[in-house]
């Protein structure tokens, strides 16, 4: 009989965001998809949770007003881990956001809009990630 290995399990999305309903949707909607999900309000728990966790992606805002921004949590990702996938969400002026993002230049972060669009995160994931699974 042969031995069976047990599956790895798969990495974590990390969601970040500081209002509590979207933070509640987003992280819902991706558990409903079948992903293992955690979440943070700010910037200090994420890179807190990118140094303990497995993460497979970050999800996150870019406006928070405690503890730095997203963009000082993905510099501070960076340091961690150089190739994880990061999605900025926020609701910023799209052409302000598009120009910040333009300053990372980096092939591993996309921007979703809010309000969020689902199909649009869903299509971020999978060029991120290779998964695919509706939400």
């Amino acid at each position: 009989m042969a031995a069976t290995t047990p599956e790895k399990p798969e990495a974590y999305i990390l969601v970040v965001d500081d209002d509590p309903l979207v933070l509640d949707l987003l992280a819902t909607r991706l558990e409903n998809a079948g992903y293992n999900v955690t979440t943070a309000s700010d910037a200090w728990q994420e890179v807190l949770q990118a140094q303990a966790l497995r993460l497979g992606l970050v999800i996150t805002d870019i406006q928070m007003p405690a503890f730095g921004s997203g963009i000082d949590a993905y510099k501070k990702l960076r340091q961690l881990s150089p190739r994880l996938p990061v999605i900025f969400v926020t609701g910023i002026n799209p052409e302000e956001a598009k120009k910040t993002l333009e300053k990372i230049n980096d092939p591993k972060v996309l921007l979703v809009p809010k309000p969020i669009n689902f199909e649009e995160l869903r299509a971020a994931i999978k060029k991120l990630t290779g998964l695919d699974r509706p939400l």
